[in-house]
């Protein structure tokens, strides 16, 4: 019998991370999945959810041994208020969550970033999220597997106008956009994640829209 895996989530209430722990949990190839939050929720039944201060994620003591973390840790420039703001969530709390789990001996890290990531975008949100991917591949993981979905679809606490776009483009002219910009549900993106938690691949893979919705 193969071992079953330990997973640590981070970003676990948002749209694609609340999906991931509900498929981990069922996952019986997954031992014990830990989310790190801000505040108790117990929205996912068989999720140990362990409270935290992200500003202060180094000092965290966890007691299990983690095999695979899973970081969907991001906000929006709007919600954050200001680039600082925007910073400390896309890319000081994703590498510190990422330090911590190689600490923990985790050898895979799987990474939800965006379309168009690249440390030398003129456009600030996808230079921070090509950054922070840069980052994330200077640590020494056995594997570092990078999603980058095109627009995000589903049901969120807030409204996003970008996403009630997309759904209506992606129910009434989903023919005309190309594969690698068509909108995609965060319930693929967590699905697909969950799978290339369980693969034995090494080094960097980056998966954009297209490929997601075929591994889901």
């Amino acid at each position: 019998m193969e071992k079953k895996l330990n997973a640590l989530v981070a970003g676990g209430t948002g749209l694609i991370g609340k999906e991931l722990c509900r498929v981990l949990a069922s996952d019986n190839y997954y031992d014990k999945v830990i989310s790190l939050v801000r505040r108790k929720s117990n929205q996912v039944s068989g999720v140990t959810e362990q409270v935290v201060n992200f500003d202060t994620l180094s000092n965290t003591t966890i007691d299990t041994k983690i095999d695979v973390a899973f970081c969907c840790l991001g906000t929006t420039m709007k919600k954050a208020g200001s680039k600082e703001a925007f910073y400390k969530v896309d890319y000081e709390y994703v590498e510190k969550f990422a330090k911590l789990a190689h600490a923990l001996g985790a050898e895979k890290f799987i990474l939800v970033s965006a379309l168009g990531a690249d440390a030398s975008s003129m456009f600030y949100y996808n230079r921070v999220k090509g950054e922070i991917e840069n980052t994330i591949k200077s640590i020494p993981f056995k594997s570092v597997q990078i999603f980058r979905p095109s627009l995000l679809i589903g049901d969120r606490e807030e409204q996003r106008i970008g996403e009630d776009v997309g759904k209506f483009v992606t129910k009434h002219l989903n023919f005309l956009v190309p594969k690698k910009y068509k909108g995609i549900e965060g319930t693929q993106v967590a699905k697909a994640m969950a799978q290339k938690g369980k693969s034995n691949s090494d080094g960097v893979l980056i998966y954009e829209s297209e490929v997601i919705h075929n591994i889901a």
